[in-house]
């Protein structure tokens, strides 16, 4: 349990009631979080967090490591795909006659 002054939480940023502990952000808090949910559900330690590469930033917060060139690839988003070509008939010239129409 965390016996250190309290951080003001701003943003994204929480703190876990369980330990104590103080989070960059809300995946950092929900990954510390380790078990199966009613059977052995936990925080992670201080010494299990160092272990996976987290740190604690110049604010006071731990926060993950930070993703290196192939990490930030795989995590980014899909292409967007192309807007839809709208039908050539769907509408004449004036909307508000159907194609077509005289």
């Amino acid at each position: 349990m965390s016996t250190r002054e309290p951080l003001t939480l701003t943003g994204r940023r929480c703190q876990c009631c369980g330990c104590g502990e103080y989070f960059n952000g809300e995946r950092g808090f929900d990954r510390h979080r380790i078990g199966e949910f009613g059977i052995n559900r936990r925080c992670l330690t201080v010494a299990e967090m160092i272990a996976r590469g987290w740190y604690r930033n110049a604010a006071g917060f731990w926060a993950m490591t930070r993703l290196d060139s192939a990490g930030r690839a795989r995590i980014r988003p899909a292409q967007a795909s192309p807007a839809p070509t709208p039908l050539p008939d769907a509408l004449a010239p004036d909307s508000r006659k159907p194609a077509g129409a005289p």
